[in-house]
C-alpha cells in the first residue's frame, strides 16, 4: 500500500515514468490506488469488499466462442416408429384412438376376384334378346333367384364366373342375352382381434377388408404390441404373417383377404432399437430377426447430410450385466464408402440406443478479423494465405487507420 501511495504522487510529479509504465497500467494502478484511499493504520479482512481489476479480454472472444460451441441434445421423448398411424386425424380430436369397425363404411369397389358370398347384394344388368336390371341378395344357402330360370348357386365363385354362370343359365330363355353383374352391397363378416390391441375383440367389417383393416378397427396395437409380426388365423391353420413395416415404410399393400370367423393375433413386439442424433426420422424401430446398423438406419430415413458417420455412439445393454457403450472402429481419416461398408456389417442387439452425432457447428478452416475494419468477422483460410489476402487495401478498413 505504501508503495502505491509514492507510485501515484510519482505519477502526478514525474510525467517520464507515463511513457515507461503505459497509459493502461497507470489507469489501472489509479483505479486499485483510488479503491484503497483509507487511513493508513486500517487493515483489510476477510468481510472487506474485494478488489477488482477491470482490463479488456486479451482474447478474440468469437472464435472462443465458436470453439466452445455444441449442438444440444435432442429434446423430447423419442416416439415408437408406426404408433401414430392408428390415431384420429379428423381436425376436431386429436390423440385419440382410429374409429372401430362399426363406424366404418362398408361398401367399396369390388373387382372381378371379388368371392360371391352370402349376404352379398347383386346387380344383374341384361341387354340383347331382353333389356333388363335387377337386384338379387345371395342368400344363407349361396343362391340368387333368376326370372324364368330359377336359383343358381353362386356362394364362393369370383364375381367374373358368376357372370359367366348367370349368362349360361339365362341363354335358354333368351337369345342373344348379354349379361353384367356387379356388386350392389357388400356383406359384412365378423372377425375377432386379440392380443396386444386397444380393443381387443369380434368386429363387424367389410368382406373385402385385411388384416390392416381389422387392426386398424381395433384401435392399432399398445405399447407393447408388434407391428413387425401381425399372425392371420383361420381356425387353427396359420394363413400368414403380415409385416406392417412393408406398408409404412415402402406403401406396400397388404392383400390377405379375411374370411368371417378368422382371427387376427397381435403378439408382443419383439426387439427394439432406439435411434436419434443427425437422422431422418429419430424413433424407436422394431427388429424382425437378426438386424444390423445399416439396415436400421435404413428404417430411420438414413443419415442427414450434417452426419459424421465417424462418430457413432451405441449405449447396449450386456443383459443381466451392465451397460456399455460401443463405437465403431472407422478410422478418422478413411472414405465415406468405408465408413458406409463398416456402417452395413455392424451387428445390433436388442435394448441399444444408437447416436448419430452430427458435424462441427463451425468451419475449422476459418480466421477472424476484428477491430478498425468495415466486414469483422470470419474470413475463409487457405493454405499460404497471406495478410493481404485478408487486408486487400485501405478499402477494407474504417477511416483513418492505425499505421502500426
Amino acid at each position: 500500500l505504501e508503495f502505491r501511495h509514492v507510485l501515484f504522487r510519482s505519477e502526478q510529479s514525474n510525467p517520464g515514468i507515463d511513457a515507461a509504465i503505459g497509459p493502461g497500467t497507470m489507469r489501472a494502478n489509479r483505479t486499485r490506488t483510488g479503491a484503497e484511499e483509507q487511513p493508513a493504520n486500517s487493515q483489510r479482512n476477510t468481510t472487506s469488499e474485494p478488489q477488482v481489476l477491470h482490463q479488456p479480454a486479451p482474447y478474440n472472444l468469437l472464435s472462443l466462442r465458436d470453439l466452445y460451441t455444441q449442438l444440444p441434445e435432442q429434446g423430447g421423448q423419442l416416439k415408437r416408429f408406426g404408433s401414430d398411424v392408428f390415431l384420429r386425424r379428423d381436425g376436431f380430436e386429436t390423440n385419440q384412438l382410429a374409429p372401430s369397425g362399426r363406424e366404418t363404411p362398408l361398401d367399396v369397389p369390388a373387382g372381378p376376384g371379388y368371392v360371391v358370398g352370402p349376404g352379398d347384394s347383386l346387380s344383374i344388368d341384361l341387354w340383347g334378346g331382353i333389356s333388363q336390371s335387377f337386384v338379387q341378395l345371395v342368400d344363407r344357402e349361396g343362391r340368387i333367384a333368376l326370372p324364368e330360370s330359377g336359383a343358381v348357386q353362386v356362394a364362393g365363385l369370383t364375381l367374373e364366373r358368376v357372370r359367366g354362370v348367370v349368362a349360361e343359365a339365362l341363354k335358354p330363355q333368351y337369345r342373344d342375352v348379354q349379361v353384367a353383374v356387379t356388386v350392389a352391397h357388400l356383406r359384412s363378416i365378423r372377425v375377432y382381434v386379440v392380443g396386444d390391441v386397444q380393443r381387443p375383440g369380434a368386429y363387424d367389417i367389410s368382406s373385402l377388408s385385411t388384416s390392416l383393416n381389422a387392426l386398424y378397427a381395433a384401435g392399432g396395437p399398445t405399447g407393447v404390441g408388434s407391428l413387425r409380426v401381425l399372425r392371420h388365423y383361420r381356425g387353427k391353420q396359420l394363413i400368414g404373417e403380415i409385416d406392417l413395416y412393408d406398408f409404412l415404410l415402402h406403401g406396400v399393400q397388404i392383400e390377405d383377404r379375411l374370411q368371417a370367423g378368422d382371427t387376427v393375433l397381435a403378439p408382443p413386439a419383439g426387439p427394439q432399437i432406439a435411434v436419434y442424433g443427425a437422422v431422418k426420422r429419430p424413433a424407436i424401430y422394431e427388429l424382425n430377426g437378426k438386424a444390423t446398423l445399416g439396415m436400421v438406419l435404413e428404417d430411420a430415413g438414413g443419415a442427414t447430410v450434417a452426419a459424421e458417420l465417424g462418430h457413432i455412439e451405441i449405449d447396449r445393454i450386456d443383459a443381466n450385466r451392465q451397460r456399455e457403450t460401443v463405437t465403431l472402429d472407422i478410422p478418422p481419416a478413411g472414405s465415406p464408402e468405408s465408413a458406409q461398408a463398416a456402417i452395413a456389417t455392424f451387428p445390433v442387439n436388442d435394448g441399444d440406443r444408437v447416436r448419430v452425432a452430427p458435424i462441427l457447428p463451425y468451419s475449422q478452416r476459418v480466421i477472424y478479423m476484428q477491430g478498425h475494419v468495415v466486414r469483422p468477422g470470419r474470413v475463409s483460410y487457405r493454405d499460404g494465405m497471406r495478410l493481404s489476402d485478408a487486408l486487400r487495401s485501405y478499402q477494407d478498413m474504417l477511416p483513418e487507420p492505425a499505421d502500426n
